[in-house]
């Protein structure tokens, strides 16, 4: 059986550089490793399944368009249709509502059909963090829980057990350094993570370096207006403190290479996602540079 993952709104992504693609890639694995990422020039009809799936910025509900409604948005609404008449299965696994994309946007289509919507698997281990989370995603025996914007301080109100976490980036960010004293907060905030890893045996991951100032960042990754509070040097610090807690505390941790804190072009030209975003590219997520170390053992 063949499956395939479309998009309405926009073709899902699946550059090696895109974040959205990144997410894509865990959602195809954990469904069905052998299935493909499709766009208006395929030929869906091939297939036995289609799965709507838009990536990382489509949100339920949310019906924006970037660019406004093109033609090709009628070719796939179109091919979805003459799919489902041959007899093919469609599900939605990003909460996306055709019925109430084509009513909210005013489009002349009659789509009769109901769509279903399904969840990603569950797996015996669980990986649970904010956006970052999926630059750590081994492979498909992991679940993945990806909470977007979520800080580990709020994470920590009300924790859920897992086996490998990955929050904090958000918090030096933003917020770490509005405190009356910044280190004694991260070393606070760091310590309680500590425990709680230790408590469920859970692995935990280090911060990443903090990017040049002049960095453009998308609306979307702005809190109150700012791309980020503090400066650069005072987040630094934050990052080698909260990091240097973690390393020396006993639990296992995934670290990034240190090339990406020495050289913080390279980090943020190379390894960042391109354009405006906080985020990494997939060739660097952690089972990429975990297969390069593999290779350059022989």
């Amino acid at each position: 059986m063949r499956t395939g993952f479309i998009g309405i709104m926009n073709n899902p992504a699946k550059g090696m550089n895109s974040h959205s693609a990144g997410w894509n890639n865990v959602v195809r694995e954990l469904i069905d490793p052998e299935s493909e990422i499709l766009t208006e020039s395929n030929d869906w009809n091939e297939f036995d399944v289609l799965i709507i799936n838009h990536g990382v910025n489509f949100k339920p509900g949310s019906y924006n368009v970037i660019g406004g409604i093109g033609e090709e948005v009628f070719v796939r609404i179109n091919k979805l249709i003459d799919f489902i008449k041959l007899g093919g299965k469609v599900s939605a696994i990003d909460g996306f509502n055709i019925n109430e994309f084509i009513e909210k946007r005013k489009l002349n289509i009659d789509f009769v059909f109901n769509i279903t919507q399904i969840d990603l698997p569950k797996k015996d281990k669980l990986i649970m963090g904010d956006s970052h989370s999926i630059s750590i995603w081994p492979d498909n025996s992991y679940e993945l829980s990806r909470n977007d914007g979520k800080t580990l301080f709020g994470f920590l109100k009300n924790p859920v057990k897992a086996d490998w976490y990955y929050f904090g980036n958000i918090d030096i960010r933003f917020h770490l350094c509005r405190q009356k004293d910044p280190l004694a907060a991260t070393i606070e905030l760091v310590t309680k993570y500590i425990e709680l890893c230790k408590k469920y045996n859970a692995k935990a991951t280090c911060l990443l370096p903090i990017e040049m100032e002049d960095r453009k960042i998308p609306n979307s990754g702005k809190y109150k207006g700012e791309n980020f509070h503090g400066s650069r040097n005072l987040r630094l610090s934050l990052v080698h403190i909260f990091n240097r807690y973690l390393m020396s505390s006993g639990i296992e941790v995934h670290k990034w290479p240190n090339e990406w804190y020495d050289n913080i072009e390279f980090y943020q030209n190379e390894v960042m996602e391109p354009k405006q975003s906080v985020h990494i590219r997939p060739k660097y997520y952690a089972s990429k540079l975990k297969q390069r170390e593999q290779l350059n053992l022989f």
